[in-house]
């Protein structure tokens, strides 16, 4: 195995981290930008989290596994032990426990931000990754929940995505059945994980020891199939028999009617059988899929308990969009992504430049975007680069043969080209590029 050499050592990146130059940054920046206006429609305001906080703090909100994954170090002014964040929400239940104790409920926040985990990269996920994503708090009904998916549908239509799946289980109605066998905490674990990895065998073996009365084996073996449309509920109330599970199904029901109204039913698989997340949610959660992704793109749910760790009991529900998978999913999908360039760039050939630098001053204060071609180079150059830039259109000015006072309006996209005089444009840019302020700014 060969040894990296000084000069790869000093240009290589920490697993898991990753690079967004120009073209991924201004993509990256569109899907938060999008989701941010979504969640804004909806009258959800940011809020901005700091990266770090004290570690026995953070931990407070955070189930071991995923305290084991942060990133940890120690203050040097304190000594107490710091670590970046591995998840916002806890940091957000902590926020409103202390800080907005107070404040009218229900709290619509957002948030656009970076996170950190010790793990393995995977599909669209690195160590650093990013989410958007809000918190809905104060609302305990299923119409708080019902927006949540609401929204996420929103967002992905927002974003381009057509063929995705939103998968909606309930954590309590497993709860429920758990309580009424009555089982110890390794037992249950393992019936979690046989549901979780769809495994009908091992269920079926372990729900042969169990001997249980024949109505929970009946249901148990049926969570499975507990899978699909409105005919789940209808399914799962005629074998279920303890109160929790009765109320956990009330709730979806009512959940997914609510989704009916808003047209969205179509858009959502329900799922009985679901019990990943059952350490952190209390009650609805979801996840979307999307066509041409291998993992989930949204996860979400209600979790009750969490603002409760930190000594307020208070209701609570939220999503979070991978940023990161968006991207792979709008890739897949054909969604284009590139960024637009500047809408106009100025190729000068003059030697004061004052017609160029009032030119681009104009612009910009009607609010364009304008770049100036700096270097000397011939014009085909500078036209080939202002395409690579993927600008609208260039303004060519003090080209040997130009008639005087006229700058050359070059349609980059080969939509043709004219002569236009410069005072033209600097007193009413309007008037030759509609859409661009035909006033100056104060």
């Amino acid at each position: 195995m060969s040894t990296p050499s000084r000069k790869a050592l000093q240009t290589q990146l920490p697993k898991g981290a990753k690079l967004y130059l120009p073209d991924e940054a201004g993509q990256k920046r569109h899907v938060e930008e999008t989701l941010l206006t979504v969640f804004r429609r909806w009258g959800y305001r940011e809020i901005v989290t700091p990266a770090y906080e004290y570690f026995d703090v953070l931990s407070q909100g955070t189930d071991h596994e995923l305290q084991e994954r942060m990133f940890k170090m120690v203050d040097r002014e304190s000594g107490r032990l710091l670590a970046l964040r591995a998840d916002v929400t806890p940091q957000i239940a902590r926020i409103v426990a202390t800080r907005l104790r107070e404040a009218p409920k229900p709290l619509r926040l957002a948030y656009l931000t970076n996170v950190f985990r010790y793990d393995e990269p995977h599909v669209g996920r690195y160590r650093e990754f990013y989410q958007a994503g809000v918190e809905l708090v104060g609302l305990p009904n299923a119409e708080g929940d019902a927006e949540m998916i609401a929204m996420t549908v929103e967002g992905l239509g927002a974003l381009g995505l057509t063929r995705f799946q939103i998968d909606v289980g309930q954590a309590d109605f497993f709860r429920g059945i758990l309580e009424d066998l009555g089982l110890d905490e390794s037992r249950a674990r393992e019936l979690r994980s046989a549901l979780g990895r769809k495994d009908v065998s091992a269920l079926e073996r372990l729900v042969a020891g169990l001997a249980a009365p024949s109505t929970v084996t009946e249901l148990l073996l049926a969570l499975p199939t507990l899978y699909g449309r409105g005919d789940v509920l209808e399914r799962a109330e005629r074998l279920v028999k303890n109160p929790r599970s009765e109320a956990a199904l009330a709730n979806l029901a009512e959940i997914y009617r609510l989704l009916r109204v808003y047209g969205l039913a179509d858009a959502v698989v329900l799922d009985l059988g679901e019990v990943r997340g059952f350490d952190y949610y209390s009650g609805v959660h979801f996840e979307a899929y999307v066509t041409g992704l291998g993992a989930t793109l949204v996860g979400g749910g209600r979790y009750d308990d969490m603002l409760g760790r930190f000594g307020y009991d208070c209701p609570a529900t939220g999503f979070a969009f991978e940023v990161g998978r968006a991207l792979l999913a709008m890739e897949s999908q054909g969604v284009a992504t590139l960024s637009p360039g500047p809408e106009f760039f100025i190729i000068d050939f003059t030697t004061d430049k004052t017609g160029a630098l009032e030119l681009s001053r104009r612009l910009r204060d009607a609010g364009a975007a304008v770049a100036r071609d700096i270097l000397s180079r011939p014009v085909e150059e500078s036209l080939a680069y202002a395409r690579q830039q993927r600008a609208g259109r260039a303004l060519v000015i003090g080209e040997p043969g130009a008639p005087a006072g006229q700058v050359r309006v070059v349609s980059l996209d080969g939509n043709g080209e004219g002569w236009v005089p410069i005072a033209e444009i600097l007193a009413d840019p309007a008037r030759h590029f509609p859409g661009v302020g035909g006033a100056h700014h104060a």
